[in-house]
């Protein structure tokens, strides 16, 4: 054969060869498809329900894929999304208020495609699964192997519509312009194919979302999540309450919204809860009537009396004052109407006395106070006229004292603002003056109990109108007022909350020539000085600011200049910063070795020179040896052993599981029993004899009396337990005769007079 023959029968096989390693290699310029719900399911087949079976799926259009808004209770609770045809292209996220953010998943290419319930789009290193959620969106990235190592980026996403802000563990996307946060980002799970614990992390570059991953180098499912900030009320309020209830919870109650200047305002009947855990607002039950400025008292019962307020009327200028109270019962959400009060007032203070009863004081507005006093029993839901103040007041405030006493200062009458504070006795229904006045007159205020039991009076307004920014101390011991060091900038209508290190934060209020203000500042009384603190995202007045079981504040509505806001905030020490076990760090921190950390440390230390509040690596010398993890009941079987911190690392080390021997495991203790009551503490098979010992159960049932129940019937199972344990005590019987009988045949030998032949 000549080679030119030979040539052109291999020339075929060539080319088609060529042909396969070009498309195999992928060189026909094509992306990738996405990986499939096949082998989702075949790498992590305990997750792969969660990306591809969700309830809702996305609808597909000319313009990409389509998930609409949702609601719960009434309420929105997920953004409109629409994600793009071709991956490169940008994802659309609409809120119910309007405002719309474009997202582009850097490394994203080809057109989506409807996997299941998800939508799919291959990217550099691996394939985006989005699904739909009951909040919003979650984006699981499936990375390849050798992709997420050494904690590098393994994605990132480029933001348009909103500024970003670091919040905890969470990237916040903030409305431009007004501060208010409208979406959270977060990654809460990543699952390495192996199942070994993966360190990620959520960060801020500008207008970049990055988000980076250690799996040592795995395969890995990261499930970054975008919801709204459910931190925002269902109702936009000022003027209204906040209550902390007995279990955790806090009931916002009334107030109004003033819309814009052209607007008419509207006063609320509506009340809502708000859960800290799950940072989430719902409706509760309706008042029986709509109010604002009114007041809300926690009483003993756990019920939250409400009294007086305003609501709004086209034919009274600045509303008509209510008379009217009622009762709020936390197990059922319900209202239920109580005795009205003699007068109706609003500007008034509500005080719980150590007898359970409520104070109600003063109260007024334009060009009518009163100087009339009340008083609640919640026994027999009657109101009764108490002693008059000396002097009529309203916009003042009040407080228990430890002596019982009521103090009542500041507010303002016709001429202006008062200097003047008094003391109520309810024991003696007397009122009198304290030793000397403030030092300046002012309505406004706040009124602060400290931790030493004296009370901080701060800011307000002058009798001439001016804004002080002085403060005061009022001591019950001596009666007598004595100025601090001033605030940082005078304030009125801003609120002030004593902090579990026994500092006090101030937040918001008007300043000169009605300047909305977002800044904060913390008092040290200790110390007696003034801290500038990290401000609000926005200025409010007419706000509320409640310490939470955890020790944070949560501050809630209000309004900014013709804005009334339903956005809430709250503040809690910053990572880093310097504190107590028990003063509130932002949440997800914590407080460890006096530093507000980003993980509980239990081995290592945390707030090191360079580290800004993230645990270290390795353990910590001076924890080395210390219990990190107690023992603990696996179940009535095994017990999981207490450990030790070792400085290998800043982890806890694992427990280990050991089956108990015998004997249950002490729920109390975490540990294997040692000794036993009854046969309760004992394992199946096993009695407890007369020493207090878990020994093995005699055998032979039918040596049991009444355990035979005849042929082919079982025995009863009581009489078979009576009989074990009737054995049980015998054995037990037995073996202490035959430990006794030698000391015993010993005595008898020594009585017993010796026989012939013996």
């Amino acid at each position: 054969m000549s080679p030119r023959g030979s040539l052109r029968r291999v020339r075929p096989r060539l080319t088609l060869l060529l042909w396969a390693a070009a498309w195999l290699s992928g060189c026909s310029g094509e992306v990738e498809p996405p990986a499939s719900a096949a082998a989702l399911r075949r790498q992590f087949p305990d997750q792969s329900a969660a990306v591809l079976e969700a309830r809702e799926a996305f609808v597909a259009d000319g313009e990409g894929f389509h998930l609409g808004s949702a609601e719960v209770s009434g309420r929105p609770s997920r953004p409109h999304v629409v994600l793009p045809r071709e991956g490169s292209e940008p994802i659309r996220i609409r809120t119910p208020a309007g405002v719309e953010v474009r997202v582009r998943e850097l490394g994203a290419a080809g057109e989506g495609m409807a996997v299941e319930q998800a939508v799919a789009y291959r990217r550099s290193g691996g394939t985006s699964f989005w699904s739909a959620t009951e909040r919003g969106v979650e984006e699981w990235l499936l990375l390849d192997e050798g992709v997420a190592r050494g904690g590098e980026a393994v994605a990132a996403w480029e933001v348009e519509g909103a500024t970003l802000r670091e919040r905890g563990e969470a990237v916040e996307l903030v409305e431009e312009g007004r501060g208010t946060a409208v979406l959270r980002v977060s990654a809460p799970r990543a699952h390495a194919l192996s199942g070994r614990p993966v360190a990620m992390a959520l960060r801020a570059r500008g207008s970049r979302i990055e988000l980076t991953v250690d799996a040592g180098g795995e395969a890995v499912l990261v499930d970054p999540a975008w919801v709204l900030t459910h931190g925002a009320m269902n109702v936009a309020r000022k003027g209204h309450t906040a209550t902390l209830l007995r279990s955790g919870l806090v009931l916002v109650a009334g107030g109004r919204d003033d819309g814009s200047f052209e607007e008419t305002s509207t006063t609320f009947d509506s009340a809502e809860l708000y859960d800290p855990a799950a940072d989430a607002w719902s409706f509760t039950g309706s008042m029986k009537h709509a109010r604002a400025r009114h007041t809300a008292t926690l009483l003993s019962s756990g019920e939250v009396l409400v009294v007086g307020g305003d609501v709004e009327s086209a034919h009274e200028i600045g509303g008509v004052d209510l008379e009217t109270a009622e009762l709020y019962h936390p197990e059922t959400g319900t209202w239920t109407d109580v005795a009205s009060m003699h007068l109706a007032r609003t500007g008034h203070t509500a005080t719980l006395l150590r007898s359970g009863k409520v104070l109600v004081v003063g109260g007024g507005k334009n060009t009518f106070f009163t100087d009339s006093v009340e008083l609640y029993d919640p026994e027999s839901d009657r109101w009764d006229l108490m002693a008059p103040m000396d002097d009529p007041r309203a916009g003042h405030e009040a407080t228990l004292l430890s002596n019982g006493k009521v103090l009542v200062a500041g507010g303002s009458y016709v001429p202006g603002a008062y200097a003047t504070a008094q003391l109520y006795d309810p024991e003696a229904d007397r009122w009198e003056f304290t030793k000397e006045p403030m030092n300046h007159a002012r309505s406004g205020l706040t009124m602060t109990p400290l931790l030493n039991g004296e009370v901080l009076v701060a800011g307000g307004r002058h009798r001439d109108g001016t804004w002080i920014a002085s403060a005061e101390r009022y001591d019950p011991g001596t009666g007598r007022w004595r100025l601090t060091s001033p605030m940082n900038r005078g304030r009125v209508s801003y609120t002030a909350s004593l902090l579990p290190d026994g500092m006090v934060l101030f937040a918001g209020g008007l300043t000169d020539n009605f300047f909305y203000l977002s800044s904060a500042e913390r008092y040290d009384p200790a110390a007696n000085t003034w801290t500038v603190t990290t401000p609000m995202s926005s200025p409010r007045v007419g706000h509320t600011a409640t310490r939470l079981s955890s020790g944070q504040v949560l501050v809630a509505g209000g309004n900014y200049s013709d804005i009334t806001l339903a956005e809430t905030e709250r503040f809690g020490l910053a990572r880093g910063e310097a504190c107590t076990s028990a003063t509130a760090c932002l949440s997800p921190d914590i407080c460890v070795d006096g530093t507000c950390c980003d993980v509980p440390c239990p081995c290592g230390s945390c707030g090191a020179p360079g580290t800004e509040g993230r645990c270290g690596e390795t353990g910590s010398p001076e924890k080395a040896g210390s219990i990190c993890a107690p023992a603990r009941c696996a179940d009535e079987l095994n017990t999981f052993e207490a450990v030790r911190c070792t400085t290998a690392s800043s982890a806890c080390p694992a427990q280990v599981s050991v089956r108990c021997v015998a004997y249950r495991c002490d729920p109390q203790s975490g540990a294997c029993r040692q000794s036993c009551a009854s046969i309760d503490d004992c394992l199946s098979g096993y009695v407890c004899n007369l020493r207090g010992h878990c020994v093995p159960a005699p055998p032979a049932p039918e040596a049991a009396p009444g355990c035979s129940a005849g042929p082919g019937r079982a025995a009863p199972v009581a009489a078979c337990a009576a009989g074990a344990l009737l054995l049980a005590l015998g054995v037990a019987r037995r073996r202490r005769r035959r430990a006794g009988r030698p000391a015993a045949a010993t005595a008898r030998a020594r009585m017993t007079p010796s026989q012939p032949g013996g």
